[in-house]
């Protein structure tokens, strides 16, 4: 862990990661209770149980708290896939799992819910702003997972283009989470069934050669 996040208000000394994940899991808590808009630091230290003085010293601002939260929860996501796949046959089995997993966190979230709302506006600027480095996330996740599967296989579409369409699906699940997480998880692997069997029928059918006539030893004479 570096100083430098304390070298700001005077405070030099080895953080503790136990109390920057304490601080993050409060941060997250008061977006839940507090929205986004209205968040203020003294919320965040409350709600995590540490002073205002400890807070700045591991987050001398309110963006750069809300940027570390935002890795954390990209690591904390990317981590729940990888666990809930590792051991599951490669392939479209995978990639079912991985689909669950994706509808069940949004609708886990203690703060997405909270964020969709109390500000819309935030939510959909942050979207469209950052959809790139969304599709960078879903592709270290997914894009293993893809690479054993018939669309790809059989070239009915690229990873990239499977990958960019899985987080626009993504996105639609955040923005309009359903009551039945692994409901929406069923229908998200139904569509991408659809696109495996386009892969399989559009796999090329090779011609049946004719038959071979029994030779009778004899050569056709021109």
């Amino acid at each position: 862990m570096s100083k430098a996040a304390g070298a700001g208000n005077g405070h030099v000394g080895e953080l503790n990661p136990r109390t920057r994940a304490r601080i993050l899991d409060g941060a997250l808590q008061a977006i839940a209770r507090h929205g986004l808009a209205k968040l203020g630091m003294s919320d965040v230290s409350e709600h995590a149980g540490v002073s205002r003085g400890t807070l700045y010293r591991y987050f001398p601002s309110r963006e750069e708290l809300l940027q570390s939260l935002a890795a954390a929860e990209s690591e904390r996501f990317q981590r729940r896939v990888a666990d809930a796949v590792r051991g599951v046959p490669a392939g479209e089995a995978q990639l079912r799992i991985a689909l669950q997993h994706v509808a069940r966190y949004v609708n886990e979230h203690p703060a997405i819910p909270r964020l969709i709302e109390t500000e819309p506006a935030f939510v959909l600027r942050y979207l469209r702003d950052q959809f790139p480095a969304l599709c960078a996330a879903t592709g270290l996740v997914l894009a293993p997972l893809l690479a054993d599967t018939r669309p790809i296989r059989h070239g009915v579409a690229t990873t990239e283009q499977l990958v960019e369409w899985l987080t626009r699906m993504m996105i639609s699940a955040v923005l309009f989470p359903a009551a039945d997480p692994d409901g929406m998880a069923r229908s998200l692997t139904a569509v991408y069934g659809l696109l495996s069997s386009l892969a399989t029928e559009s796999r090329p059918v090779r011609p049946r050669l004719p038959a071979a006539r029994p030779s009778n030893g004899k050569e056709r004479r021109r």
